[in-house]
């Protein structure tokens, strides 16, 4: 599966590799180094040790503790094979949040600011891709929210360009089966689809507000020695 883009997970959806992307100052994204994926609550023996045979040494679960399963023998499963630490940058949407947005009273990109300005969850997230010797896979529950505000500060560290940002960010909903499952004209279709504009209002926040993706995360504490450790990782 060295040069897979999506990994074929059955049991786990919209698992995918970070390499393979260039980046405006010729170089790539090394393959092998980051996973993201939606939740593995489902995730079988066989694709544990698929995962394990790939490379991945440490998982970081970005959920809420309230969303994650931690009796399940899936969970135990992963704890047995990895390196398992939840992160979770944000807190649930209010009843009224979720109002406003489907009265699009506010925007779905607006809503990521949140996770983005989380310093110190993102600290100690920067803090294990940095110091993790093998690939690690990082999710959410149905990876496309947190784990695209994640991905997008990955790439914008390798100075990989907005578009290709954008685009890494847009395919989700197609890979989780809700292009094929739901109308666009659907309620909450809001929440599912992951439209090219909230994430390039999250990239315009980082840019408008930080200037740049490396002085956003000396912002957030996050030391300079880190970020090009981390950049050193992520370039050929």
């Amino acid at each position: 599966m060295q040069y897979y883009k999506r990994l074929p997970l059955e049991n786990v959806k919209n698992a995918r590799e970070l390499g393979g992307v260039p980046t405006l100052d010729g170089k790539v994204i090394k393959w092998g180094k980051f996973l993201r994926t939606a939740t593995l609550d489902d995730i079988s023996l066989e694709e544990i040790k698929v995962l394990k045979d790939y490379g991945v040494e440490s998982i970081i679960d970005l959920r809420r503790e309230g969303e994650i399963p931690f009796n399940s023998e899936s969970h135990k499963n992963i704890e047995e094979n990895f390196n398992h630490i939840s992160l979770a940058p944000n807190e649930e949407f209010t009843k009224e949040q979720i109002r406003q947005i489907m009265d699009k009273e506010v925007s779905v990109g607006s809503t990521y600011r949140s996770l983005i300005d989380n310093f110190p969850k993102i600290r100690q997230i920067m803090n294990v891709f940095a110091n993790t010797d093998g690939i690690t896979l990082f999710h959410c529950q149905e990876g496309k929210d947190r784990t695209g505000i994640i991905s997008m500060i990955l790439m914008g560290i390798a100075n990989v360009a907005r578009a290709d940002i954008i685009a890494d960010y847009e395919v989700s909903s197609a890979y989780l089966g809700y292009i094929e499952r739901y109308d666009e004209n659907e309620p909450y279709s809001v929440f599912r689809i992951t439209s090219p504009y909230y994430m390039k209002e999250a990239y315009e926040y980082i840019e408008r507000k930080y200037k740049s993706f490396d002085e956003y995360l000396l912002y957030a504490k996050v030391e300079q020695e880190l970020i090009d450790k981390l950049r050193d990782k992520l370039l050929s």
